[in-house]
């Protein structure tokens, strides 16, 4: 009887390890076109297809035998595409982020997938090779993301309140004018929101997908047919040292706003929010 159990003993024993393996491979994706085996490859690019400089390729996963595996590397560029060895082993979507000097302030800005996803549906299997192109947008929506969140867009926020009481009923129309060229070197145009007073919901309070740029605003309020125009404050919270702010004694009835992107950990930055507040018309 011994004789017989050890033998179907190995073959269970052979299944089962088999079934653990299996399991292990988990789902898995088909080699995409243009795959270099074992590495993450792609094109960067900006909206007009020009090549980018100084970008930061990032993927992580986990390396066959279960060793976590985090890599970054830099591209000073000018670069139309990059090239990373990984080893071998499952990976989470790569991300990657472009810096620069824009007006004397230092950017730090993700890119965008230019297939127009955010996240692989399934871990990627590097030997098969890895495919992530990334395009620099500097307005439009990001996939996945709530619409009333400043994070859901590509371009800034800007947080706009009325200082004082101006009317029970009217119309307020803000307009913002680039002074010259934005972020990516590209011609701005001329933005224009119109908000309601009394305020409908919380998100009308901010002035969403902004590309990043150096612009003038002005507003007025509409009252009936008459426009008036309304005088302005601007300015720019930090979040780590949060100050109320007054506006000036004598606001003026245009305002430069810019952007400005804080580093809020090694290596991490995000871009804050400018506020905008508007005063009532001069008597």
């Amino acid at each position: 009887m011994n004789l017989i159990r050890a033998p179907l003993k190995k073959l269970l024993l052979l299944a089962f390890a088999m079934t653990l393996a299996a399991c292990d491979k988990g789902p898995s994706t088909p080699p995409e076109p243009g795959a270099k085996p074992g590495h993450l490859t792609g094109k960067l690019s900006d909206s007009q297809g020009k090549p980018l400089s100084n970008v930061t390729v990032r993927i992580f996963g986990f390396e066959t035998g279960g060793k976590v595996v985090k890599l970054e590397k830099k591209f000073p560029g000018p670069a139309s595409e990059y090239d990373i060895e990984v080893p071998e082993g499952k990976y989470d979507t790569p991300a990657a982020r472009i810096g620069l000097e824009y007006n004397d302030r230092w950017y730090d800005l993700p890119l965008a997938a230019a297939d127009g996803t955010r996240e692989w549906t399934v871990q990627h299997e590097s030997k098969q090779g890895m495919v992530r192109d990334f395009v620099w947008k500097i307005s439009g929506r990001v996939p996945g993301l709530d619409a009333y969140s400043p994070s859901g867009y590509w371009g800034g926020t800007i947080e706009f309140d009325l200082a004082a009481h101006i009317a029970d009923i009217a119309t307020v129309e803000i307009t913002l004018t680039p002074t010259g060229p934005l972020i990516d070197g590209s011609t701005g145009k001329p933005l224009t929101f119109t908000r309601k007073i009394p305020w409908r919901r919380p998100e009308d309070h901010f002035l969403f997908d902004v590309p990043i740029g150096k612009y003038m605003a002005t507003a007025k309020v509409l009252i009936g047919s008459t426009p008036r125009p309304l005088r302005l404050a601007s300015y720019t919270i930090d979040p780590t040292n949060p100050e109320e702010q007054t506006p000036p004694k004598k606001p003026p009835l245009k305002v430069p706003v810019e952007f400005e992107c804080q580093e809020v950990k090694t290596g991490e930055w995000k871009l804050l929010t400018p506020n905008l507040i508007a005063l009532p018309p001069e008597e």
